[in-house]
C-alpha cells in the first residue's frame, strides 16, 4: 500500500472512527491517543475562538457539533489559525442546524470570528493618518471590515438569547486602532453606506464621496451631506478607519 493511502486511512479513522476502518498495523490504544489529541486540539481552539457561542451549548451538544465538523469538513488551509474560518465555512455551507441550535448561530459565529480576522489582517499599502479631512484621497483601512447582522450579536449571552431578528439590522465596523488593538464601532445606516462607498472607491475625495452619497440619499442637500460626511470622516480618521496614502 502506498504511503498516501496509509496516511489517508490513518486520518480518516482519526476523524471518523465509526465510518472508517482502523489501520490494521496500529493498535487501538495508540489510535485512541491520536484521536483524542487531534480532537482536543481542534476543540480547544474553537472554544477559545468562539467563547460566547460555546457558552450557549450544553457540553454534550457542543461536543457533537465539533465532532461533526471534525469528521465531515475538508479543510482548505494547513494553518492552525485558520481553523475558526474553516468552522465558519462549515456552519455556513455544510451544516444543517438542529432544532436545539440557536437561530442566530451563524451570525454569532461570524461576529466572534471577525475579531480574529481583523486582528490578523495583513496591510499591503503604505498609509498615514488624516489630520484634517479636505480634498486628499481617502482609503478604507485594509484591516477594517463593516459587517451587518439581523440579530443583536454584540449583546448575546447565556441570559440574553433573542428568538427573533431585530426589525432594523445592526451595522458594526471592526477595526484596528492606532495601537493595533481590535475595536468595535456601532454604525448607523448612513455611516455604513459612506464606508461602503469608500471601500468600493479607494482614493476617493470628499467631493466625489458626497456626490455618490447624494445619489443614494437624494433627500439631503449637498451642503448637508458635505457637513455630515466631513464630521463623520473626521471621527473615522481619528480611529484609523479612514486613512490616506503616505506619499
Amino acid at each position: 500500500m502506498q504511503f498516501q493511502q496509509v496516511q489517508k486511512q490513518f486520518s480518516d479513522y482519526i476523524r471518523d472512527p465509526e465510518t472508517h476502518a482502523k489501520p490494521g498495523d496500529i493498535e487501538e490504544r495508540r489510535m485512541k491517543i491520536y484521536r483524542e489529541l487531534f480532537f482536543n486540539n481542534v476543540n480547544g481552539f474553537l472554544e477559545s475562538a468562539f467563547p460566547v457561542l460555546h457558552s450557549l451549548y450544553e457540553s454534550q451538544k457542543w461536543q457533537q457539533l465539533v465532532r461533526t465538523f471534525f469528521a465531515c469538513h475538508q479543510a482548505h488551509s494547513p494553518y492552525f489559525i485558520d481553523i475558526s474560518k474553516e468552522f465558519l465555512h462549515f456552519l455556513a455551507e455544510e451544516y444543517t442546524p438542529l432544532d436545539s441550535d440557536p437561530k442566530f448561530l451563524l451570525e454569532l459565529a461570524h461576529y466572534e470570528w471577525i475579531e480574529l480576522a481583523v486582528a490578523t489582517a495583513k496591510v499591503q499599502g503604505d498609509y498615514r493618518a488624516i489630520t484634517a479631512v479636505s480634498d486628499e484621497p481617502m482609503y478604507f483601512s485594509e484591516s477594517a471590515q463593516v459587517v451587518c447582522y439581523h440579530y443583536p450579536v454584540q449583546t448575546i449571552s447565556i441570559t440574553n438569547q433573542p428568538h427573533e431578528p431585530d426589525e432594523v439590522p445592526s451595522y458594526i465596523c471592526v477595526y484596528r486602532d492606532g495601537d493595533d488593538e481590535v475595536q468595535f464601532l456601532a454604525l448607523n445606516a448612513m455611516t455604513a453606506l459612506l464606508l461602503d462607498i469608500l471601500n468600493k472607491h479607494p482614493g476617493i475625495t470628499l467631493k466625489t464621496l458626497c456626490a455618490l452619497l447624494q445619489q443614494q440619499a437624494p433627500s439631503f442637500s449637498e451642503a448637508q451631506l458635505h457637513a455630515g460626511a466631513q464630521q463623520i470622516l473626521a471621527d473615522l480618521a481619528q480611529r484609523s478607519i479612514v486613512l490616506t496614502l503616505d506619499c
